[in-house]
């Protein structure tokens, strides 16, 4: 089940009961004396008055005290035991006491003997003390006084209160103001209700008229699953009906729920929660204040939210709308995933909103930014419109927006979106784009929106990037173009498409490359090995090199060795020189990367000047600027020399002369036009 639902509904749940619970302690015997109003209030019978300096036991007295009119109060007794310090010593006695005004309800009292005094009109009862505040409310206790100038009904001793089928309670003493409506209930309070709720304080106090109720000394409330504590608690009440307006439980406030479902363990602490409460009786919201913090603790996993102030917005029903957290909120979503931020805002469903200064944290995922909207489930959803950076182990990015996905098992990213001015650094690239989208954990990036990426060799350019940092491999395409940095003269490379692995890269479609000012390759296909400096191109080839234009099938390139090695409809050109062949090497200087020899092999056919050779081999030396081409035989025509023929021919510049050899005896022919 995502967090949040279980997180929110278990401490509303707490505070839903524990609530409730504690309202209905502080107003229990208040309400019933709203309710014993209503009733019709019998008149007294007429009474005698209780004789003085008796001495003899008299039975069946019934007295009543009047003043102005109003009956105060009537006393009932099978009999007075005698008169002493102005005191009536009664026995079996049934005491109702009215109040000052028709509204008011009556009370009565029943004891085994009570004495009356005949100047303050004060009663004290002793001995199985038994008191009715209306028809749903009792007590009991072992002592009881009437102090009838202050009005006040109270008991020094261990008193009962008690609603049957409702609520007991229990306290070292009792006292009640009639005047006041002031309910006080002091030393070890403790009630109980029929739903198996218990609340235990030092002390609680009722204000009938100024419709409030405390708990003072420690306040302790527990159901069968869950139980709040608190150092004192107050609430404010409806008039008239005493419904609970606001709950106040204060001083190092601590909370528990146990869950038989999962059995895990929900934990509350603040230092103050205040509850509001609907005309209904519902909870609208939950304040709390100071060092707020509620966890999870399950077998297998923790949650928590912390921080300085805590609030639950209910609806009609009590169920949670929001919960927002503020002042250095915190959230424990699960095992290694944190939120931090200013303002944390949550539901029920699950989702988690930030306002700025956000951080979230899923094992080394760290994400920084404002305005975060989070998700759960089984896969965690993340989302930001501003602008946001992201930590992944050794990989650092930003950008405008970013949307994530995280496997809520073990928090490695599903897949990640960044868009609006990305950037991203690693140990191998840093780079920028419009937009980058992760997938396969992070370790596939594709890059649109003119993306440029660059690391210590080379940087590139394309339509779109996509790096692999599994086999360290990339893709680019659209418009491609690489800057290599490796060697003596950067190295710039356009294409159609590019793809790398290791120390290889491959271009394709429309390949050229340009190296300084002497060197430019135009191919299908070009492959870079940037280890040994070495390239192969492929399709429709054409190079230049220092003064050489050449075209070909095929063109390798070893920079090491200074060589370039053309196969396939090989056609050069070199200043006044065209060479024509199958396969053709040329050998660059090792420092200067001057050309030093062109070497053509299999149907050479070499054009310089008026110069025309043809043969097996070629090979053209720079410093000499000699051709020497071989054969069987190899043959040379000249407009103006005419043509020879033999196993050797030197071939100089145009009209110089050739110089014919033959080898192993073999004919060597010379041939010179006839001027007519």
């Amino acid at each position: 089940m995502p967090l949040e639902r279980i997180f929110i509904h278990r401490l509303i749940r707490i505070l839903r009961v524990a609530v409730p619970i504690l309202v209905a302690v502080l107003i229990a015997i208040p309400t019933f004396n709203y309710i014993s109003r209503h009733e019709e209030k019998k008149a007294p019978q007429q009474v005698q008055q209780l004789p003085q300096d008796a001495a003899v036991f008299t039975r069946d007295i019934t007295y009543s005290q009047t003043e102005g009119g109003r009956t105060l109060f009537t006393i009932h007794a099978k009999s007075n035991l005698g008169f002493k310090d102005s005191k009536n010593m009664l026995q079996d006695v049934d005491v109702t006491v009215f109040g000052k005004t028709e509204a008011e309800p009556a009370r009565r009292i029943q004891s085994k003997s009570c004495s009356v005094d005949q100047q303050s009109n004060d009663i004290q009862c002793n001995g199985d003390v038994r008191f009715q505040l209306n028809d749903k409310t009792r007590g009991r206790s072992e002592e009881l006084t009437y102090n009838h100038r202050d009005h006040i009904v109270a008991s020094p001793v261990a008193t009962t209160l008690e609603q049957p089928g409702s609520a007991t309670a229990r306290a070292n003493n009792f006292e009640y103001a009639i005047d006041t409506g002031l309910l006080k209930l002091t030393g070890d309070v403790k009630v109980h209700t029929a739903n198996e709720t218990s609340l235990e304080g030092g002390s609680a106090v009722f204000n009938q008229k100024e419709n409030w109720a405390t708990v003072a000394g420690g306040v302790f409330v527990k159901s069968a699953t869950a139980w709040i504590r608190g150092a004192s608690g107050r609430a404010e009440l409806m008039e008239e009906s005493f419904q609970p307006k606001t709950i106040v439980v204060e001083g190092g406030v601590t909370a528990e729920s146990q869950s038989q479902q999962n059995q895990s363990t929900w934990k509350m602490r603040a230092e103050w929660v205040e509850a509001a409460m609907s005309p209904a009786g519902n909870v609208e919201r939950v304040k709390a204040l100071r060092n707020v913090e509620v966890e999870n603790v399950a077998v297998d996993k923790r949650q928590q939210i912390t921080g300085g102030e805590m609030d639950a917005i209910m609806d009609a029903n009590g169920k949670v709308n929001l919960l927002k957290t503020r002042e250095g909120a915190r959230m424990i979503l699960g095992s290694d995933r944190t939120l931090r931020s200013t303002t944390i805002w949550s539901n029920i469903e699950g989702s988690v909103e930030t306002e700025e200064n956000s951080v979230l944290q899923l094992a080394d995922t760290v994400i920084e930014g404002g305005k975060f909207r989070i998700q759960q489930g089984d896969i965690v959803t993340f989302s930001t419109s501003e602008r946001a950076n992201m930590r992944s182990g050794e990989r650092e990015s930003r950008a405008d927006r970013t949307e994530a996905r995280f496997d809520s098992r073990t928090n490695s990213l599903v897949e990640l979106v960044q868009s609006g001015n990305f950037q991203f650094r690693d140990t191998q690239f840093q780079g920028r784009a419009q937009n980058a989208r992760f997938e396969e954990g992070g370790a596939v990036a594709t890059l649109d929106g003119s993306p440029v990426v660059t690391n210590a060799q080379m940087r590139m350019e394309a339509g779109q990037i996509r790096l692999n940092q599994k086999d360290n491999s990339f893709s680019a395409a659209r418009n491609v173009k690489t800057v290599s940095k490796g060697s003596a003269e950067p190295v710039l490379v356009t294409s159609s498409r590019a793809q790398g692995m290791g120390d290889t890269i491959i271009y394709t479609e429309n390949v050229q490359l340009w190296r300084g000012n002497d060197t430019n390759i135009k191919a299908q296909r070009l492959e870079i090995s940037t280890k040994d400096n070495r390239f192969k191109a492929d399709g429709k080839v054409q190079s230049k090199f220092e003064a050489i234009r050449a075209s070909s099938d095929r063109l390798d390139y070893d920079d090491s060795r200074g060589e370039a090695h053309y196969t396939g409809n090989v056609l050069a050109k070199k200043q006044d020189m065209t060479l024509e062949t199958s396969d053709m090497r040329v050998k660059l200087g090792e420092a200067s990367k001057d050309i030093e020899e062109i070497v053509g092999i299999g149907g050479v056919v070499v054009t310089r000047g008026e110069q025309r050779g043809k043969g097996d081999q070629a090979v053209y030396n720079a410093q000499t600027d000699i051709i020497t081409l071989t054969g069987k035989p190899a043959e040379v025509h000249d407009k103006e020399h005419g043509s020879a023929q033999g196993d050797r021919l030197i071939m100089k510049k145009t009209s110089e002369t050739m110089a014919v050899e033959s080898e192993n005896g073999g004919r060597a022919v010379t041939k010179h036009p006839v001027k007519r």
